[in-house]
């Protein structure tokens, strides 16, 4: 027994020392009459950022969290919880003694806020957007960190075959942004509008996964490696009033940027391992990281 204790002490203490590197700050961002935290995890080793905006989608942060401590990187996480103390995908707040909702995900573009948000509050929601993405991005919030090539956003998708036939259209899944035709019923195109292509592998069972990406130049990368990949338009025909368009992701906003993003997603149910191998696809694209220098992460920390 006391060999069995001695054991399980001594691997504690190698995983305390693994992760010894990785830095957590809690940020709190202004939002109306609340506040929101937000969360950076950091680990010298990788010019990257991960970017986890729904806190429900608790399987895509924690393989980010995961990643980043074998690899290094950077992500930053919104907090959000209902009443149970359950993670929350919307944030809720008070502005003037009323209470509103946002998706967080929907408020970094003029248009998006327009769309999404009720219009006493988009003053206030511009600000909370504003201060997020300078968190993100460089001072200014409008370009890349330096030395970063692009950002990655992760989501996690619920299960589209479990789902009844009335919700299965409006489903987010690789298909959903194939233009229905005559001669195509692969899907009822509920995204086609913001997506200029579609891939879909043989390789991969389960429309749920796929990868997104703002711009074409990576599609053959990841379709070489057996993923479903959606495209997304570009920048000029983003700029529209609908709100299928413009509406307001960070995809978007990364578009009008000349911003280079990834979106990784992944069945909530079985896509573990599937968006496992997204992000080492995405570390693989990284170019080579020089050796650590422990003696400046020691003097960041």
């Amino acid at each position: 027994m006391k060999r069995a204790i001695i054991y399980i002490t001594i691997f504690l203490a190698s995983i305390q020392a693994a992760n010894a590197d990785t830095t957590k700050t809690t940020l709190t961002l202004p939002l109306g009459d609340a506040s929101v935290r937000v969360n950076v995890y950091e680990k010298a080793g990788a010019d990257l950022t991960f970017f986890a905006p729904h806190h429900n989608e608790q399987i895509a942060r924690t393989l980010a969290l995961e990643a980043i401590e074998r690899r290094g990187g950077r992500l930053v996480e919104i907090e959000s919880y209902d009443e149970k103390g359950n993670p929350m995908r919307f944030l809720k707040f008070t502005l003037n003694g009323k209470t509103y909702s946002i998706d967080p995900n929907r408020v970094y573009t003029d248009n998006g806020r327009t769309c999404n948000t009720a219009a006493e509050t988009i003053d206030a929601v511009k600000i909370f957007a504003d201060a997020l993405l300078k968190i993100l991005f460089a001072p200014g919030g409008k370009t890349l960190r330096e030395n970063e090539r692009f950002i990655v956003a992760v989501h996690n998708n619920t299960n589209v075959d479990a789902k009844a036939g009335s919700a299965k259209p409006n489903d987010l899944s690789a298909v959903a942004f194939i233009k229905n035709t005559n001669s195509m019923i692969l899907s009822d195109g509920a995204f086609e509008e913001q997506a200029d292509g579609v891939f879909l592998s043989n390789t991969e069972t389960d429309a749920d996964n796929f990868v997104f990406l703002s711009t074409p130049a990576a599609i053959g990368y990841f379709a070489e490696r057996g993923f479903n990949v959606v495209v997304q338009k570009p920048s000029a025909k983003l700029q529209s009033k609908q709100c299928t368009v413009d509406d307001g992701s960070m995809s978007v906003y990364s578009s009008f940027n000349q911003i280079p993003y990834i979106c990784l997603e992944a069945d909530a149910a079985t896509g573990m391992f599937r968006q496992r191998q997204m992000l080492e696809a995405v570390y693989a694209l990284l170019p080579e990281q020089k050796p650590l220098d422990r003696t400046a992460v020691a003097a960041r920390q």
